[in-house]
């Protein structure tokens, strides 16, 4: 670990510094209470306190690079860099357990079970963590292998997949330049130009995919700065030099153009 570490990690200034309240009576909003208590003052102004803002990019970097290592040597090259003498020191060495999960147990079952931050054990297989610690050599091993060699897909490319939409779907549209494309709709293959590049209402280039549900759900009639000027089915010439076919029984999209 690079000698310096503590200070690239806390290189950022503490956030919510600016709307944190004075704790003096002088800046009390009440003006009629002579006093007010911890307790209160911090129910009326706790969401406007200040709180630690570490850039703890460095360190998941640098655990990350340790895979194949023996974690009490890892555990013990962070500890002389991040001393318990730091109340900032120790905080960020509570993240740690965000990054790699070190409480890691076997069952009877052959099944790993692994405690997290918050003490609530889990599969870990079930785990967000992409690092953590075998049981059987103590060595830091990637979350992510361990869900392939068991054929589990990761947590996380579950939550992409689901959220996220998976894998893009292949969409019957070619684009030619900015403002030309080749879509099929019904099954057909047609010619498409537009009167401008396509913008969105932040001054964005419109996604293909975007371009795509406008033409085939006909909102393109609602754009101000840009329409359909040309539609036209290609030929057959023209299909057959593009690779192109059309399909007559696709019915998937609704054209009202």
């Amino acid at each position: 670990m690079r000698e310096d570490m503590f200070k690239v990690i806390v290189e950022r200034p503490r956030s919510g510094r600016s709307r944190a309240s004075k704790s003096k009576l002088r800046y009390d909003k009440c003006e009629e209470r002579s006093r007010v208590s911890g307790h209160r003052l911090v129910m009326e102004s706790g969401g406007y306190t200040k709180h630690l803002n570490e850039n703890l990019a460095p360190l998941k970097r640098y655990l990350h690079k340790q895979l194949g290592r023996r974690w009490d040597d890892v555990f013990s090259e962070i500890c002389a860099h991040l001393d318990t003498g730091s109340t900032v020191k120790m905080h960020v060495r509570e993240h740690l357990e965000d990054f790699v999960l070190s409480k890691v147990r076997r069952d009877k079952d052959g099944t790993l079970w692994a405690t997290g931050r918050w003490g609530a054990p889990e599969k870990l297989v079930e785990s967000w963590t992409a690092l953590y610690v075998d049981p059987e050599d103590g060595v830091v091993k990637e979350t992510r292998k361990l869900c392939q060699n068991l054929g589990v897909p990761f947590r996380r490319s579950r939550w992409r997949y689901k959220y996220w939409g998976g894998p893009k779907k292949q969409l019957p549209l070619h684009k030619l330049s900015a403002t030309t494309w080749h879509i099929q709709l019904k099954g057909i293959w047609y010619f498409i130009e537009l009167s401008a590049v396509p913008l969105g209402q932040w001054g964005y280039c419109v996604s293909d995919e975007g371009v795509y549900e406008t033409i085939v759900n006909g909102t393109w009639r609602d754009q101000k700065e840009w329409s359909l000027i040309c539609k036209k089915q290609l030929s057959t010439k023209t299909l057959k030099a593009l690779n192109l076919q059309n399909s007559y029984s696709c019915q998937e999209e609704t054209y009202y153009g």
